[in-house]
């Protein structure tokens, strides 16, 4: 059985789609009354199409965008282990990271500000103030950011990866955490759940020492691997 539509903005959608797509063919303009005669079938393919077009687009969206490209620099290296004499290590972590672009010397430089940083029993660590904030004057550089679920540049981009090394590490030591916060889009270097993301001083990473003997934390960024450790006084 054929069932007539009448033309309106829905429909004339929905028949620029049928055409495309061979479904159906125009009478001529110059009909007494023009029509476009659809059967169910007909109806039900454009209807698959409609479907299968707004898949794409929704898939589309929720994609995550690109972190835009950067250019290669010689790799950055870390300043090495601490003194760990008089330690035993409760455990490490370990992330890669791509050692010869901006981001690499932001990796470095957060990671060498919390080597060897010592907490006594009861001590608050905070890691946006340990690692200072991220200006051109405490030699951090401009790399991708992640601003509102999308990757932006902005200074200091790559801390992230360690604040999450170091989290990460928390988590197999059994360390808990008083503050820590997910990015808004999932990150390539560590599985989900395991990342902290850091922004100025209002979004932080921050945990005591729940020990009765001092505690050290050790990040050695070493030509695109970053470990971090923690370790308690004997």
């Amino acid at each position: 059985m054929k069932r007539s539509l009448r033309l309106s903005l829905l429909t004339a959608l929905v028949i620029l789609i049928a055409v495309a797509n061979s479904l159906i063919t125009v009478m001529p303009a110059h009909a007494e009354q023009p029509q476009v005669v659809l059967t169910q079938e007909q109806i039900d393919q454009i209807a698959q199409i409609l479907y299968q077009q707004s898949l794409q687009q929704q898939s589309a969206q929720t994609t995550s965008p690109a972190a835009p490209a950067q250019t290669e620099l010689p790799a950055v290296t870390g300043a090495g282990l601490p003194d760990t004499s008089g330690y035993s290590l409760l455990g490490t972590y370990s992330t890669n990271y791509n050692a010869k672009i901006p981001r690499a010397t932001n990796v470095s430089i957060a990671a060498n500000r919390i080597n060897g940083y010592v907490l006594n029993p009861g001590d608050l660590f905070s890691f946006t103030t340990v690692i200072l904030p991220r200006t051109a004057a405490n030699g951090y550089v401009s790399a991708p950011v992640i601003v509102n679920k999308e990757f932006v540049p902005g200074m200091g981009g790559g801390i992230c990866q360690v604040s999450s090394t170091l989290y990460a590490c928390m988590v197999t030591c059994g360390v808990p955490a008083l503050e820590r916060h997910p990015h808004s889009l999932p990150v390539s270097y560590i599985p989900a759940g395991m990342d902290a993301t850091i922004s100025g001083t209002a979004v932080d990473l921050k945990f005591t020492n729940p020990y009765d003997r001092p505690m050290m934390i050790s990040a050695t960024p070493d030509n695109g691997k970053l470990t971090v450790g923690l370790w308690l006084r004997n």
